[in-house]
């Protein structure tokens, strides 16, 4: 591998952990910050997919700033992201608190449990929102003939230690999720996560076009 296609994939890297940040932690905060006015059109019911939804597309559209030049799914992965974020998060959030409520007999809310609890809670909705999401864009990218054999294992690794890490940032340095700052370097941290560990696998996938190309 030359000089010049190194640095053009040390930049992709770049771009991409940084991309995924800023669509995951702007994805999530927009999407709750209009919670009321969605659940006010959709429903109770559907509001929590419908919110997560939203930050996927938004989380979806960040990350194809970074890849687009060298695939064109762009509205394939974009709907896959959004609708693979809204399925597999609020699933696991189901899944925990249905377990909870067997363990303790209330329901659970994330920001009130013990910090243990939080990040297996953490865990388990960031694993299987990044199953999804890995099933999703790999099916996204193999559209267009692209191999990403290990993406979905990366996505789910990548959320799986995403979300409880940025719940563990938050906690240990801005007092938790409740405060505003705690919060936000929540979204920030996970976001730098997710990016980080799927940097090389996202590599990957765009290393051969461009080894065309150069």
């Amino acid at each position: 591998m030359d000089r010049t296609l190194k640095r053009r994939i040390w930049g992709f890297g770049t771009r991409w952990v940084l991309f995924t940040a800023i669509g995951l932690g702007a994805g999530l905060a927009t999407s709750l910050g209009l919670s009321r006015p969605i659940e006010a059109l959709v429903g109770m019911m559907l509001v929590t997919p419908a919110i997560l939804a939203l930050a996927g597309s938004v989380f979806g559209a960040s990350q194809w700033l970074a890849i687009w030049k060298w695939h064109r799914a762009g509205v394939l992965w974009v709907f896959s992201s959004a609708a693979a974020l809204a399925v597999g998060m609020t699933l696991g959030i189901v899944v925990v608190e249905t377990a909870g409520r067997a363990i303790t007999g209330e329901q659970v809310r994330l920001v009130s449990v013990d910090p243990t609890g939080r990040v297996l809670s953490l865990a388990v909705i960031g694993t299987l929102t990044g199953l999804a999401v890995g099933a999703a864009q790999r099916l996204a990218l193999h559209a267009y003939g692209v191999l990403a054999r290990s993406w979905i294992a990366r996505c789910a690794v990548a959320f799986g230690m995403g979300l409880p890490g940025g719940a563990l940032a938050a906690d240990v340095f801005l007092g938790g999720l409740r405060s505003p700052a705690g919060f936000a370097t929540f979204l920030g941290v996970t976001g730098i996560i997710v990016g980080l560990s799927t940097a090389r696998a996202a590599e990957r996938i765009i290393s051969s076009p461009l080894q065309r190309a150069v």
